[in-house]
């Protein structure tokens, strides 16, 4: 652009537009609840900004019920999508369950507090906890979200810990993860706590996350002494549309 000012003379400026991208943000503080019953229902809320590409992710902590023991995960009538579910034992076929499920902007109430609804059979706990995060892609599937799974049980001596692991993740990304433990101490974990909670004394549903991962992600826990657990995690993919910041001189 040309600025022509006093005494015939001129004045060159320029402008540049700078891509910003939008790194996935965590909005407000992660909740989490659990019932040590066999209910058929469980809810719990979380509060959602006003953002865009929002997203939900709920952690479902269970103990029984197998493949079919989580009917549905909704708010309202929006059903949300299942990234990962892992059973605990050597064998991944044990009674300890870790699901991450996600809701996208569609389906939330924005500025507002929403209900999570839970419904399910089988089981003789459950746990529900919550995360609100925005900027995140609304492509669904694994333009979404990618899952990550680990099992097995631990002893007295400590031995064979939760090991698990999000690798492949792009700067912008958001990793979390869920560990379901038959645990009588307190797992401490590796990352940013989201919560750390016990279903009963000797039942531990917990999660850890990171806002600003590196590409290859151990998500470890350490002082479980679980005749059981169940770990899943997940890479929560950022948003692909960018915003535009001009810059002149």
């Amino acid at each position: 652009m040309v600025e022509y000012l006093a005494g015939n003379r001129i004045r060159g400026t320029s402008t540049e537009k700078t891509a910003l991208i939008p790194v996935i943000t965590l909005d407000g503080t992660p909740q989490v609840s659990s019932d040590d019953s066999s209910t058929t229902t469980f809810s719990d809320t979380i509060t959602v900004g006003n953002h865009s590409n929002k997203a939900i992710i709920a952690c479902i902590y269970r103990q029984g019920g197998g493949a079919t023991g989580t009917t549905s995960v909704k708010v309202g009538s929006n059903s949300f999508t299942l990234i990962q579910r892992t059973f605990g034992s050597v064998t991944g076929t044990g009674t300890q369950t870790a699901e991450i499920w996600y809701l996208l902007d569609s389906g939330i109430t924005n500025n507002a507090v929403n209900q999570v609804d839970w419904v399910g059979t089988g089981h003789s706990r459950v746990g529900i906890g919550l995360y609100s995060l925005y900027n995140v892609n609304q492509g669904g599937g694994t333009s979404t979200a990618v899952g990550s799974t680990a099992y097995g049980t631990s002893d007295n001596s400590y031995n064979n810990q939760p090991n698990g692991v999000v690798n492949s993740v792009d700067s912008g990304d958001f990793i979390l993860d869920q560990l379901s433990a038959n645990c009588s101490n307190t797992p401490t974990d590796t990352l940013t706590e989201g919560w750390n909670h016990k279903v009963k004394a000797n039942r531990s549903f917990v999660s850890q996350y990171s806002a600003s991962p590196s590409t290859n992600n151990n998500m470890f826990y350490t002082n479980t002494n679980a005749a059981e657990w169940a770990w899943s995690g997940a890479r929560i993919k950022q948003a692909t549309g960018n915003e535009w910041k001009e810059e002149g001189t």
